[in-house]
């Protein structure tokens, strides 16, 4: 199958997506079928769901699939499809994501076991209709942020052959790290990832911040990449929860208010729109879920919600 044909298959439509996390479901503390069905009902069909290492092998070398294998289920039967992270680095803290057990290994042990379960989990999900990408690696070059086991593109070269190997049809996606960021070196994947941010709390400064970037800049992003490597972009994170000081279950609704609230959304979703990128995939599902189960808050504006439920009429 040739790259063309790969990236046909990833959908480029207009209807939003989101990213779901068991880990952050954990951390706010709600059940995470719950937040998932709450998607759904929300009127959402796309879906980036994790496969965490330190999740799946909690015990060397013995694999539970059980929760990954349920979210899946759970998104096939709405008629809903996935983009698939693999790899050590995921989305949310502490972004990397290797099993206690192998903390204390040398980095080439804790590679040569991290691709033994990279082999696993594609082997395991290969023949899966509801995946229709996987996103390997999250973010990889982002040196500041977040724990690292190391930076080793030779280490990212074979993660990347090996999906292409072991399952040659389907689309790979990867996240630049940064507003500026471009792909310059390989591995190449059928689609590349930007973040956007918004309004963040900056610990230098001790106050919340506009991004610098205006939607113009993330279409010349577009541009260039197009240009240099002949490959499409997504939004893979588009902020739509709150980036204080604190963990958003710290801070009171108005600190968590200060860098997003619904009318904060609805800019947001306008500023990824103007950049001209079809594909975007939202960030904050959980946080949703925590605010509509703990303090009654829809924070969806009505005009999302309405174009969600139109979408999947």
């Amino acid at each position: 199958m040739t790259r063309k044909e790969r990236a046909k298959k990833i959908t480029q439509s207009d209807d939003l997506g989101v990213s779901f996390s068991l880990l952050a479901c954990k951390d706010y503390d709600i059940d995470w079928r719950d937040t998932l069905q709450y998607a759904i009902n929300l009127g959402f069909k796309r879906f980036r769901l994790m496969s965490y290492w330190k999740v799946i092998e909690e015990k060397k070398g013995i694999y539970d699939f059980n929760d990954l294998d349920e979210q899946i289920s759970i998104i096939k039967k709405a008629g809903g499809r996935v983009s698939l992270a693999i790899g050590m680095r995921q989305p949310r803290w502490p972004e990397t994501h290797i099993p206690q057990w192998s903390k204390a290994q040398s980095t080439a042990a804790i590679t040569t076991h991290y691709i033994a379960f990279h082999k696993t989990v594609i082997d395991r999900y290969k023949n899966e209709p509801t995946i229709e990408s996987w996103q390997l690696e999250n973010e990889f070059w982002l040196r500041s942020f977040g724990e690292h086991v190391d930076f080793s593109r030779k280490r990212l070269m074979k993660e990347f052959n090996i999906l292409r190997e072991l399952n040659p049809d389907r689309p790979i996606t990867m996240t630049l790290a940064k507003v500026i960021s471009l792909p310059l070196r390989r591995p190449t994947p059928d689609i590349y990832g930007t973040s956007m941010y918004r309004i963040i709390y900056n610990n230098d400064k001790k106050k919340y911040t506009y991004t610098w970037a205006r939607p113009w800049v993330y279409r010349i992003k577009r541009y260039l990449i197009k240009l240099l490597k002949n490959r499409e972009l997504l939004v893979h994170e588009l902020q739509t929860e709150p980036w204080g000081p604190k963990a958003n279950w710290e801070m009171t609704l108005e600190e968590q208010y200060q860098s997003i609230d619904s009318a904060q959304i609805s800019k947001a979703i306008l500023y990824a729109q103007k950049s001209g990128i079809k594909r975007i995939d939202m960030w904050g599902l959980e946080w949703w879920y925590w605010l509509y189960s703990t303090h009654e808050v829809s924070i969806l504006p009505e005009e999302i919600t309405a174009v969600l439920q139109k979408k999947t009429t």
